[in-house]
């Protein structure tokens, strides 16, 4: 089979040190929320609008716990988990966002939500992209919206989000950074109002734009059925068509306006043409030939409605408490809740301690035991090997001469 071709030149390969900086996200979904097909093709979609640095074709097992991924977690290099999950109880959704490996665990109520194949259904044009496409190479634009830019005004839990999601895609580098590598857009907005936070997904679709607008109008009359082609009977060179903006614009004909007006309107803008001429080299010498685009976005999906809930400081569910939207604590009881955690945590650590001591005692004991087998194992080779060399003494055989001396056969002369 051929082997296929490398760009060297476009596509350089990332050194390790530069890979470990890029965080990396892992986005999973856990116990009966597995059931769920919809959830299920939500957190496929998800881990489309996290590309590159994400797993994609990862797959979960009922027997899966979440200490079973935090635990791969490291040797893989992942620093964001994303848990999808949804309660027995109530049926509600809800999703967890981990910073690994301290923490903190943000923990969102999912009040809406909206697969790609929804919103493609929505759009006039869609755009229907696989995990393969180019889009999908590099990551996404991340554009914040509605969030208080200065952290001196702003609360300590808010200073934590807007962190925890700058810190999601590696961060651009205007200098390395090429604009057209950008394919995407995440769109995180904030309702100052209701606190509620959106997330949006986008395709970048860009197209040039024509300096002269009477060729864009020539070229797209012969698909508008309605309107009748421009009248070139009055006109000597196309110059004085593509010039003239009513010409095209109106799409005049010769039975509509008069000669005597067309001739009024071509001596205004004679005059209108040489004063814009010097102000047209002007800026073509500070354009210095740039080419100018028109940025159109397309929604890809999914869509996410999201409440905070609270922020906990590790990923494991059972650690310290720093934030609580419904719940407000004073000053009192937090610090004696900090106490309780404290004090938690030592029994944690002492339970700890003991159980590696209590383990650290039988593997000391199991090798004592296992070097007391050696040693006798080693006494007795050396007990068989010595009665084996006595063996041998017994078995050898001495030859003394003196006992062949009148051997005639032995020492007889050879007569030649």
């Amino acid at each position: 089979m051929a082997k296929r071709r490398t760009k060297k030149r476009t596509h350089k390969k990332i050194s390790e040190d530069e890979l470990n900086k890029i965080p990396k996200s892992m986005v999973i979904h856990l116990g009966q929320s597995l059931k769920n097909h919809s959830l299920s093709q939500l957190v496929s979609d998800f881990r489309n609008l996290m590309q590159p640095y994400t797993a994609i074709n990862l797959k979960e097992r009922k027997s899966n716990k979440l200490k079973d991924f935090i635990v791969m977690c490291g040797p893989l290099g992942v620093q964001n988990l994303f848990v999808f999950n949804q309660s027995l109880k109530t049926g509600q959704l809800s999703l967890r966002i981990g910073k690994l490996s301290n923490g903190p665990n943000l923990q969102f109520k999912i009040n809406s939500y909206s697969l790609c194949k929804d919103v493609r259904k929505i759009l006039k044009y869609p755009k229907s992209l696989n995990k393969d496409s180019i889009e999908f190479m590099n990551p996404p634009l991340l554009v914040m919206n509605g969030f208080n830019s200065n952290f001196n005004e702003i609360e300590n839990h808010e200073k934590l989000l807007i962190t925890i999601f700058q810190n999601l895609f590696p961060p651009i580098q205007p200098q390395s950074t090429k604009v057209s590598d950008i394919k995407r857009v995440l769109l995180i907005s904030k309702n100052k109002q209701t606190q509620e936070i959106e997330i949006r997904h986008y395709a970048i679709n860009t197209k040039l734009i024509e300096e002269n607008r009477n060729v864009k109008k020539l070229i797209n009359a012969n698909h508008n059925l309605k309107k009748n082609l421009p009248n070139l009977k009055t006109n000597q060179d196309i110059s004085d068509l593509l010039l003239d903006p009513y010409a095209i614009g109106g799409m005049t004909s010769d039975s509509e306006v008069e000669d005597d007006a067309i001739v009024e309107i071509k001596n205004e803008e004679i005059i209108k043409k040489k004063q814009q001429e010097e102000k047209q080299d002007e800026e073509k010498i500070q354009e210095n030939n740039v080419r100018k685009r028109a940025i159109k976005l397309i929604e890809l999906g999914p869509r996410l409605n999201l409440s905070l809930n609270k922020i906990e400081e590790n990923i494991s569910g059972s650690s310290k408490v720093l934030y609580h939207s419904n719940v407000k604590k004073s000053e009192s009881e937090i610090k004696e809740l900090n106490k309780k955690h404290e004090l938690k945590q030592k029994l944690k650590k002492e339970r700890r301690e003991k159980q590696q001591a209590i383990v650290k005692a039988k593997l000391d004991k199991k090798k004592r035991k296992k070097s007391k087998v050696d040693e006798n194992e080693d006494e007795e080779m050396e007990e068989e090997d010595d009665e084996e060399e006595e063996d041998d003494d017994d078995n050898e055989i001495e030859i003394n001469p003196e006992d062949y001396e009148n051997d005639s056969d032995l020492y007889s002369d050879i007569e030649v």
